[in-house]
C-alpha cells in the first residue's frame, strides 16, 4: 500500500471502530436496566437535593412512572405499530434508544438536584432541559437513520418524549404551558437544524461518489449491526468498476494413487473490506470448494493487491469461485521442482520455488511493519519470468504493530528481493520431489480473535532431501514477532527453508473495537497454543510426505471491484462527513436547551 493511499484507510478505521461499538445487549438486560437507570438516577437525583431517604423513594418511584413505563410500553407499540418495517429499528434497538437517551435526561436531573440549593428549579427545569437535549438527540438518530416515511420517523420522534413529559406531569408539577410550549420549540427546531446537515450530506456524496451517503450509511450500520450486507453490496455496485483480476491454481498430487493431496490459489483481489461484505468471505469460499471438489488441503494465501481491488458482492465472488473450478482441470503436467531459493535485500525478503514452467514466489518485510504489498512491485516482478511461463506472487502479509505505508524503498528492495530469487530458481536444477500436506481448522479461536474459519494450512516439499514448508494462516496479518518464532520453531523441527504466511481475510476486521480495527494473528490469543498447533501441523505433514507431481493452471477473469479511485473518495468522504456530524451534533443539543433555558427562566 502506498503513502497517500494508507492516510483515507487509516483515518476511516476509527470511525467504524466508533460504529462497532453501538452493539447492544439482550432485549431483557435493556429492559433491566431502563428500570434500574430510571430508578435509581431519579432516586439518588432527589436524595441529592434533599439529603432525605424518603425523597429518595419517592425519586425511585418517579423514575419508574416517568420514564421506564412509559418508555418501554411507548418503544414497544412504536416498533410494532411505526417502525414495523423498519431494518434497523427493531424492538431491541428502540428500546436502546431510550435507554442511552434516558441516562442523558437523567443526568440533567442529577445536576439539578446537586446544584439545588444555588439554582433553583429542580425538578422541574431539570426535566424540562433534559427533555430538550434528549430530544434533540432523539431526532437527530431517528431521521438519519430510519428509512421510513417523514411522517413516521416523526411520529418516533415524539412519541417517547411525549409519553414521559406526560407522565411527568402532576408527579414533578410541571408548569403546563411551559411545557407545552418547549415540547412544541423542540418538535419544531430539531428536524430545523437537522435538515441543513442532511442536506449537505447528501449533495457531497451525489457530487463526490454519485450515490446516496446517508443510504450508504444506513448500508454500513445494517452490516456492523445485524451483519445484513445485501444493501451496502447493492451500494457497492454502483460504485464499482470493471477489472481484470489474475487467478493461478498449483495442485499437487501423489504419483502413487493420483489423489489430489493440496491445492494453492494465489490471486491478485483483494480479500475485503470487512467483515461479511464483498471478498472478505472469498479466501474462505474458494479453499472451502477446492476442499470440497479435490478432498485436498487447500491454501488461500494473499496474492498481491490493495483495498482498491475489493470485490463488491458475492455474486462477484461466485465468478471468480467458479473459475477457480475451471482452473482445477487440465492443467499444465511439472514432474520437478526446484529447491526453495530465498533472497534478500535491504528490508525486504523473499523466496522462489519453481515446478516446472510455474514459479511461485513470496514477499515480505517483516520484522518491519507490512500492509498490503503495492501494484507496481507486482507489475515489475511479473516482467521476470525468465524460462518460466507463469509467476505467482504471494504478498505473504505477515507483521503488523502500526498502520504504516510500505514505502517507496521498501517496495523496491520488494523487487530487487523478488527479482534476484526469480533469477536464483530459474538457474537451479530441477529434480523429482515429495508433497506432504495437512490442515487444522484452529476452532479453539475465534474470528474476534483474529483467526478465520479456514485455520491452518500446511504444505511440506522435499526436493532431494532439502526440505522447505509454507504455512498459511487465515486471518489478516501477524503480531510482530510471531513469524520469526515460527520459522524457529519449523527449523528446530528439520525443516531449513520456510514462509508463514495469511489470508489477509477480512472477516476478522471490524469485529472489535482496536486501533487496527482487528486483531492480527497472535495478538488476541495464547500464542504458545498456537505454535503447538503449527507444530503438530507441521509434523503431520512431514509424515504425509510421497512422491509427487504438480498441475498448474492459470487465467484471468473480469469482476467488478471497488477500484483505487472509488476507494480514495469514499474513505476521504466518510472521513470529512464524519467530522461534519461531529461539530454539527452539540449545535443541535446546544440550541434547544438554550431555548429551553430562555423559555423557563
Amino acid at each position: 500500500m502506498r503513502e497517500e493511499d494508507l492516510d483515507p484507510l487509516a483515518k476511516a478505521t476509527k470511525y467504524y471502530n466508533i460504529v462497532r461499538r453501538l452493539s447492544f445487549p439482550s432485549s431483557g438486560e435493556i429492559l433491566v436496566e431502563i428500570i434500574l437507570t430510571a430508578t435509581v438516577g431519579c432516586g439518588v437525583s432527589f436524595l441529592l437535593a434533599t439529603l432525605t431517604i424518603v425523597d429518595f423513594v419517592s425519586g425511585c418511584l418517579i423514575g419508574i412512572i416517568a420514564f421506564a413505563l412509559p418508555s418501554i410500553l411507548t418503544e414497544a407499540a412504536l416498533s410494532k405499530l411505526v417502525l414495523g418495517n423498519d431494518p434497523l429499528f427493531y424492538l431491541r434497538r428502540c428500546l436502546a434508544l431510550s435507554l442511552v437517551l434516558n441516562c442523558v435526561w437523567i443526568l440533567f436531573l442529577l445536576a439539578g438536584g446537586a446544584l439545588s440549593r444555588v439554582v433553583p428549579g429542580f425538578p422541574q427545569k431539570s426535566f424540562l432541559l433534559g427533555m430538550a437535549c434528549a430530544y434533540s438527540l432523539r431526532a437527530f438518530a431517528i431521521f438519519s437513520i430510519s428509512e421510513c416515511s417523514f411522517e413516521r420517523r416523526f411520529a418516533a420522534v415524539v412519541a417517547q418524549p411525549l409519553a414521559c413529559t406526560t407522565s411527568a406531569l402532576i408527579l414533578l408539577r410541571l408548569p403546563p404551558a411551559e411545557t407545552a410550549l418547549l415540547l412544541t420549540v423542540a418538535a419544531t427546531v430539531s428536524p430545523i437544524l437537522l435538515y441543513p446537515l442532511l442536506t449537505i450530506i447528501e449533495r457531497r456524496g451525489k457530487k463526490t461518489i454519485g450515490i446516496s451517503l446517508i443510504t450508504l450509511f444506513r448500508a454500513l450500520l445494517a452490516v456492523f449491526l445485524d451483519m445484513r450486507n445485501e444493501h451496502l453490496e447493492k451500494r457497492l455496485e454502483e460504485l464499482g468498476s470493471v477489472e481484470k483480476i489474475g487467478i493461478s491454481v498449483l495442485m499437487f498430487k501423489s504419483m502413487a494413487s493420483s489423489r489430489t493431496k493440496a491445492v494453492i490459489v494465489v490471486s491478485d483481489f483483494h480479500p475485503g473490506p470487512f467483515l461479511n461484505v464483498g471478498s472478505s468471505l472469498l479466501p474462505m469460499l474458494i479453499q472451502n470448494m477446492v476442499e470440497s471438489e479435490t478432498g485436498a488441503t487447500g491454501m488461500i494465501p494473499h496474492g498481491v493487491s490493495g483495498h482498491e481491488r475489493n470485490i463488491v458482492s458475492q455474486s462477484e465472488n461466485q465468478k471468480v469461485v467458479e473459475q477457480v473450478k475451471r482452473l482445477l482441470v487440465n492443467g499444465q503436467r511439472a514432474a520437478t521442482a526446484s529447491t526453495m531459493i530465498r533472497a534478500s535485500t535491504g528490508s525486504a525478503g523473499a523466496t522462489c520455488q519453481s515446478f516446472g514452467k510455474y514459479a511461485m514466489v513470496t514477499l515480505t518485510i517483516s520484522p518491519k511493519d507490512m500492509e498490503d504489498v503495492p501494484q507496481e512491485v507486482s507489475l515489475a516482478l511479473q516482467g521476470e519470468l525468465l524460462a518460466f511461463e507463469h509467476l505467482a506472487l504471494i504478498d505473504s502479509h505477515n507483521c503488523i504493530d502500526k498502520l504504516k505505508p510500505i514505502t517507496a524503498q521498501d517496495s523496491s528492495d520488494l523487487i530487487t528481493s523478488g527479482r534476484n530469487a526469480i533469477q536464483k530458481a530459474a538457474r537451479e536444477e530441477q529434480q523429482g520431489f515429495k508433497v506432504g500436506a495437512s490442515k487444522a481448522k484452529l476452532t479453539e479461536f475465534t474470528l474476534d480473535q483474529g483467526i478465520g474459519p479456514c485455520g491452518l494450512s500446511v504444505i511440506v516439499i522435499d526436493v532431494g532431501g532439502s526440505l522447505s514448508a509454507y504455512v498459511t494462516v487465515d486471518g489478516n496479518n501477524m503480531r510482530p514477532g510471531l513469524r520469526d518464532r515460527t520459522l524457529e520453531m519449523i527449523g528446530q523441527i528439520g525443516i531449513p527453508r520456510a514462509e508463514v504466511m495469511t489470508t489477509d481475510n477480512h472477516m476478522v476486521s471490524g469485529r472489535v473495537s482496536t486501533r487496527l480495527g482487528y486483531h492480527p494473528v497472535g495478538e488476541a490469543i495464547d500464542e504458545k497454543l498456537l505454535l503447538s498447533r503449527v507444530e503438530t501441523a507441521v509434523k503431520a505433514a512431514l509424515d504425509d510426505l510421497e512422491d509427487s507431481e504438480a498441475e498448474w493452471n492459470s487465467g484471468d477473469l473480469s469482476v467488478k471491484t471497488l477500484g483505487r479511485e472509488s476507494f480514495e473518495r469514499l474513505t476521504e468522504l466518510i472521513r470529512d462527513m464524519s467530522k461534519l456530524v461531529a461539530y454539527w451534533l452539540p449545535v443541535m443539543v446546544l440550541i434547544p436547551v438554550l431555548l429551553a433555558m430562555a423559555v423557563l427562566r
